[in-house]
């Protein structure tokens, strides 16, 4: 480590800024710090859901020594961490903005209509389990984008830390990220000009339902838009040669990405503050929604279940025949458990919301694949119930110092 009298003034100035985020001055008693990355879709899709509802919060640049301290705490290096006012520590984006939605009712983000608000979960979960492939494919297939993001990442988690260079540290990023090629089947040529074309045909329907509506679900942004924003805005809009594809191929999704971006922004009255109605589920379905669930059921519905058989068979890796292609995957637990979570969601419908949406989940062809294997419980979560860390995370190490009676240490 060099002495301070080696450290550019720069460099001081960074760490004065990170210790002042993480503290809660005069006037911000009720505010919520939120760990977070300039490259992690899933921080911006909770702040831009936390811009929308009002919501205060602190945002702090996690950096390397950070990213130690949230291992301690959620047991993984991983972005968003938050910490409420009282220092409760939370964890994991959906489970966070369904807590938010109790605490701060007013502009709601979950449709009251039990059926849509199931459409809207299984969009929010294709974003959130599914499009992290279409990621990998085009940041880190891609050399344009892997070597820019290699280095952006790399000076986002060295931000105020002395004597470390973006540059010696972008190579290490760069061998560790594009390992998730073979995690996700995409290995071979076929897979990789299977998933250029799902980028091309999914942006296709997003402008097509763009065209009509403001918002995925109609009039105003629910938990399924803040959902599908993060990917897109972090991937395909501020990597370089995936935002070509984007402006060229969907400016009206370019549009909707700052349509959530100013949410809840003053500066200059551009944040939009009035809002439209939901989707009238009694009415037929709009075309443009119909294909993306009949997208969601050639691409997630596959993956989850075959994740989930995996799982359950504590199988490393499993092979799953995604948009016509087949591939290898290696599997992810909580992928597992994600999907379960959607099949809860619709299993706990009544049977009349059951039965008025089944035509149009036949015709899409979620249904009779999303329950096709039935429910498998995936044990290994058993007792996670985020998103507040002390109702248990899936982690021996952490579960083993609880045990011991060892204090977590917070910031």
């Amino acid at each position: 480590m060099n002495s301070l009298k080696q450290i550019s003034p720069v460099t001081v100035l960074e760490q004065k800024l990170l210790r002042q985020s993480k503290t809660l001055s005069k006037g911000q008693e009720e505010h919520y710090r939120i760990w977070q990355s300039q490259c992690s879709p899933y921080s911006y899709k909770v702040m831009t859901y936390m811009n929308y509802k009002g919501i205060p919060y602190k945002r702090v640049n996690a950096n390397m020594a950070d990213l130690d301290w949230v291992k301690k705490v959620a047991g993984q290096s991983i972005v968003p961490v938050l910490l409420t006012p009282d220092d409760q520590v939370m964890q994991d984006s959906t489970p966070i903005m369904e807590y938010f939605e109790e605490k701060f009712p007013d502009k709601s983000t979950i449709p009251d209509d039990h059926r849509l608000a199931f459409i809207m979960w299984l969009i929010e979960d294709f974003s959130d389990e599914y499009i992290p492939r279409m990621q990998i494919h085009t940041r880190w297939g891609n050399e344009q984008n892997s070597q820019t993001l290699s280095h952006k990442i790399a000076r986002n988690i060295l931000y105020g830390m002395p004597g470390m260079q973006a540059k010696d540290l972008a190579p290490v990023i760069l061998n560790r990220q594009s390992g998730f090629l073979t995690h996700l089947g995409l290995e071979s040529d076929e897979a990789k000009a299977n998933l250029d074309q799902q980028v091309l045909d999914l942006l296709a329907i997003l402008e097509q339902h763009f065209e009509q509506y403001q918002f995925l679900l109609g009039g105003k942004p629910s938990i399924a838009d803040f959902a599908l924003f993060g990917p897109l805005k972090i991937h395909l809009y501020d990597d370089p040669q995936s935002n070509q594809i984007l402006e060229t191929n969907a400016p009206r999704t370019v549009q909707w990405l700052h349509t959530i971006m100013e949410l809840g922004d003053t500066r200059g009255c551009v944040g939009q503050t009035e809002f439209g109605d939901w989707l009238d589920i009694n009415e037929a379905c709009p075309e443009s929604l119909t294909a993306l669930l009949s997208f969601i059921a050639k691409t997630y519905i596959p993956l989850g279940n075959a994740s989930a058989e995996a799982a359950k068979d504590r199988n490393k890796t499993f092979e799953a025949n995604i948009y016509g292609v087949n591939a290898r995957f290696s599997t992810h637990q909580y992928r597992a458990w994600a999907f379960e979570q959607t099949q809860l969601r619709y299993k706990n419908l009544s049977d009349n919301e059951k039965n008025a949406l089944l035509p149009l989940l036949t015709q899409t062809e979620i249904m009779p694949a999303l329950m096709e294997n039935g429910i498998i419980h995936n044990t290994l979560f058993d007792g996670f119930a985020p998103p507040f860390i002390e109702n248990g995370i899936p982690d021996a190490r952490i579960k083993a110092l609880k045990a011991k009676g060892k204090k977590i240490k917070q910031v």
